[in-house]
């Protein structure tokens, strides 16, 4: 999609998120994506990826570029003492971004909290799914983990029976050390894989392929 670097206020309030840029965004958010939000400013959406991920890093570049006032920036980060590269890129500071904030965050005594609310049921799609798990999945045996490692386990259970009832399978509460994660079993990955599949890079097919 175009870019522009610098666009005006009028242009700013009027950009809107496609239902596909909505999705794309709330399954981010479920897996390693962020946002921002001071004051009274508009949130702000940000993504990073390992560079070993930049195919899907560069697609959901594409996809959504028409948000963003930079390019994909190149980072790095040390660990046990290693280097470690990383790519990110940042969205405009947006007023369409505002819906969304309002479903993951809420403002605590000043301090911005990331949650699981109810009506997030009436968002989640196919397009959602498959990339929450691209971004946060893991495939364990013939089925795959989705890490909700940051969630507390009330609002996993209730990411539990969202699934369910959206998309018909039986995912299953697994403890991790203090938390949570969900597992969807090989059968129930193998009823939704073709509709969550279209959403995937190739990069990341081997998630949902046995």
């Amino acid at each position: 999609m175009f870019r522009k670097s610098k666009i005006s206020n009028t242009e700013r309030n009027i950009l809107k998120l496609t239902s596909k840029a909505k999705s794309i965004i709330i399954g981010l958010i479920l897996s390693d994506g962020w946002m921002q939000k001071r004051g009274h400013w508009n949130p702000r959406f940000g993504i990073k990826q390992s560079i070993k991920n930049f195919r899907y890093l560069w697609y959901l570049y594409n996809e959504l570029s028409y948000l963003c006032s930079g390019p994909i920036y190149l980072g790095k980060s040390k660990l046990r003492g290693k280097i470690f590269y990383n790519l990110s890129f940042q969205y405009r500071q947006l007023d369409c971004l505002n819906e969304i904030c309002n479903l993951f965050y809420l403002n605590v005594d000043g301090k911005i909290i990331k949650t699981i609310k109810y009506d997030l049921f009436f968002y989640i799609d196919y397009i959602v799914l498959a990339h929450w798990i691209q971004g946060d999945g893991h495939k364990q045996s013939k089925g795959l983990v989705l890490n909700t490692q940051g969630f507390n386990i009330k609002e996993v259970i209730l990411l539990i029976n969202i699934l369910i009832i959206k998309f018909d399978i039986n995912p299953t509460l697994h403890k991790h050390g203090r938390h949570y994660r969900i597992y969807i079993k090989g059968y129930d990955l193998s009823k939704i894989k073709k509709d969550i599949s279209p959403f995937f890079v190739d990069h990341f097919l081997y998630k949902i392929n046995n």
